[in-house]
């Protein structure tokens, strides 16, 4: 078992204690539709938009579109919303040896904006039908500095409508902010304020990073950053990526946060890819069934996708993971969450 492996089994272990003590009988009375997943259910190949795919890793190198599309067109994942990966790993003079990832070694990360170009690079490179599987977004920014919307805005005239969105941003994320250079991004930035406005003049959708915490705090700490964001341009749709989970954020009342933050905020969505669904959502069967109630209260609301980066060796768990789930979803529901909602969110209705 690898080191992340172990990570991630003691993070679950303690979330379950914590779940638990926490835990009532259920959270919202059960939906009419909600079914109970079966083995059959559970096996099925469902049709999905991989609505959170990085090309790039934190070294900026990929195993390429050939493999990708082959790993999507195995599992019946017809599209994918793509991005670089906006940081980069620092490989230092005295390291052991070669990172390959940003938690590798103690190394620093840093902002890294040609990471927009190098996709870009292969991308134009594909034929058309080819092209049309993706839907790319732009992500390569320094969240802390207030050039970030002119830069963003001069990456999407470079290559005019093919741009779909804007993100992965990255704001809060715990090991990974201590590890970059310069101050910690937060969500209300002004940089961040000037990238939602132009997202609001360009009508794309903004899917950000934000823990909703810092590790092992129970208590939202960084909650209010992104009500200050939300509420900046309401014209801005916001993708909250992972529900605001990262490894180590642990709040034991997250389902109801994340209702009452749909609830006050029209313009926001979340992205159920990562930790979020292992650690929260298919944690056991009675925290499967509350998720499933969440939504098919806001089924409008949620995209899944894989948070691959860079590499596919291991796309096709982070695919069928979601079987279980959207086998307990209403078939209008399941659609919405597969592909619909995405699709909405990026005026694609006619693409899929």
């Amino acid at each position: 078992m690898s080191a992340n492996d172990l990570m991630q089994a003691f993070s679950i272990s303690r979330r379950r204690l914590i779940q638990s003590a926490a835990a009532g009988a259920g959270l919202y009375a059960a939906h009419p539709m909600m079914r109970t997943a079966s083995a059959a259910g559970a096996s099925k190949n469902f049709p999905l938009i991989d609505a959170h795919l990085h090309y790039l890793d934190f070294m900026q190198e990929t195993d390429g579109f050939d493999a990708l599309i082959a790993e999507m067109d195995r599992l019946n994942v017809t599209h994918a919303v793509l991005f670089g990966m906006g940081m980069a790993k620092q490989w230092d003079e005295h390291a052991p040896k070669r990172p390959s990832y940003y938690l590798s070694n103690d190394s620093r990360c840093y902002y890294f904006s040609a990471t927009d170009y190098r996709m870009m690079l292969d991308y134009m490179q594909l034929p058309p039908e080819k092209q049309a599987r993706f839907f790319p977004f732009v992500c390569g920014i320094n969240p802390n500095d207030r050039y970030a919307a002119r830069h963003i805005e001069q990456v999407l005239d470079d290559f005019p409508g093919v741009f779909m969105g804007i993100g992965e941003v990255m704001s809060r994320h715990d090991d990974l902010t201590a590890l970059t250079y310069g101050e910690p991004p937060a969500a209300d930035h002004k940089a961040f304020l000037s990238v939602y406005d132009l997202a609001a003049e360009r009508n794309l959708p903004v899917l950000i990073h934000h823990n909703v915490s810092s590790s092992y705090n129970a208590e939202p700490i960084y909650l209010e950053e992104m009500r200050n964001a939300l509420k900046h341009n309401r014209k801005t749709n916001i993708i909250w990526a992972h529900v605001g989970i990262s490894r180590r954020v642990e709040i034991p009342n997250l389902i109801e946060i994340a209702d009452r933050m749909l609830e006050e905020n029209p313009n926001l969505y979340f992205d159920i890819s990562w930790v979020v669904y292992e650690e929260y959502i298919h944690l056991d069967a009675r925290s499967l069934n509350d998720w499933a109630r969440l939504f098919e209260k806001h089924p409008t609301r949620f995209l899944v996708g894989t948070d691959k980066v860079g590499h596919w060796k291991t796309y096709g768990p982070d695919v069928t993971k979601y079987y279980d789930f959207l086998a307990k979803l209403s078939d209008e529901t399941r659609e919405l969450v597969s592909r619909g909602n995405i699709l909405r969110l990026i005026h694609q209705e006619k693409a899929a």
